[in-house]
């Protein structure tokens, strides 16, 4: 089968592309910028999803997409969110729809979940709102769009854990195992709260999965096996990299204030200041944020294979082997 990647440049991107040729597909990626270590046998084309032309070359011959390539963050102007992962997804569904392909998967966020009062044990079937922030909103409307795609072609929403990480993970882990290293992560009321994982190779093989006929037209959270606090998380990943675990803890409530003010000081800016802290960040540090896979083992036949203290293991030997600086 031959199957397009949107960013395909990108952390899990580049680990589905890799996957997806070793199970011996034909593979195209579409990013914005090309890829210098792209996995060997990969077809790049450098593009843009909110391009019709960009769109249409890159998916000519292909069967089937996984929609990847998002404006991800919890700052910046609602309407750069909607262009980029509302409009991109609009776009890149009329193309596949046009070219033929059978299976459009989208890779969506438990953001599209509003963390107001937390979750615990949460599945597809709690109600999305979207109402977080703007990537939150963006994202529940490519959903929209998806699910109102013509019959002839199938469609599958994903939606990772809330904590994916891995090797080649810039955005997340390196910045917070840098924190770690100097001391200078707190704890939301303790760290008390719950959250769900999802290690690279695990969300991998949940993605490889949404291709079985099970999967279409339907929802799946892919994460790994069991709930863990942001207090054990953040240990296990400071013992890994030889540093102390966090020690300070900081109240819920004066923060969420700190938040929303945050929050306010950069809407009356335009968003041309980035805040160090947002509602958003605090909630997800104090309050539960555990959504389960469920259906995803009972439907589909995932089980995560790798456990957390080996995924950190992993991640953390890749962090040190390569000391980045980006």
């Amino acid at each position: 089968m031959r199957i397009l990647v949107t960013g395909s440049a990108g952390f899990i991107g580049w680990h589905l592309a890799e996957r997806l040729l070793e199970a011996g597909h034909q593979v195209v990626g579409l990013d914005r910028r090309s890829d210098p270590k792209a996995p060997v046998g990969l077809v790049q084309f450098t593009g843009d999803v909110t391009s019709p032309s960009d769109c249409a070359q890159a998916m000519k011959g292909c069967h089937a997409v996984y929609h990847l390539a998002a404006k991800v963050g919890d700052q910046g102007p609602a309407a750069e969110y909607l262009r980029v992962n509302a409009g991109g997804t609009a776009t890149l569904a009329k193309a596949a729809l046009h070219q033929g392909l059978s299976r459009f998967v989208l890779m969506s966020s438990v953001a599209v979940h509003h963390y107001r009062r937390g979750h615990r044990n949460a599945d597809e079937t709690t109600m999305a709102d979207g109402s977080m922030n703007a990537y939150a909103a963006s994202k529940l409307a490519a959903e929209q769009i998806v699910r109102h795609l013509p019959s002839q072609m199938a469609w599958t929403i994903v939606r990772p854990a809330v904590f994916p990480f891995g090797p080649g993970d810039f955005t997340g882990f390196v910045p917070l195992a840098r924190a770690l290293e100097r001391r200078l992560v707190p704890l939301v009321d303790g760290g008390r709260a719950l959250l769900s994982t999802a290690y690279v190779e695990n969300l991998v093989d949940g993605l490889l999965a949404m291709l079985h006929p099970e999967a279409k037209n339907e929802v799946f959270v892919i994460g790994d096996e069991r709930a863990v606090s942001w207090r054990e998380l953040l240990s296990k990943m400071a013992a890994a990299l030889g540093a102390p675990p966090p020690r300070l803890s900081v109240p819920f409530g004066p923060l969420r204030v700190l938040g929303r003010t945050a929050d306010r000081i950069a809407a009356l800016s335009g968003h041309r200041i980035e805040m160090p802290i947002t509602e958003y960040r605090v909630l997800l540090g104090g309050r539960d944020c555990h959504f389960v896979s469920s259906k995803a083992s009972e439907k589909l036949g995932y089980h995560p294979r790798v456990d957390l203290d080996e995924a950190i293991a992993r991640t953390v030997a890749w962090y040190r082997s390569r000391r980045p600086t980006e």
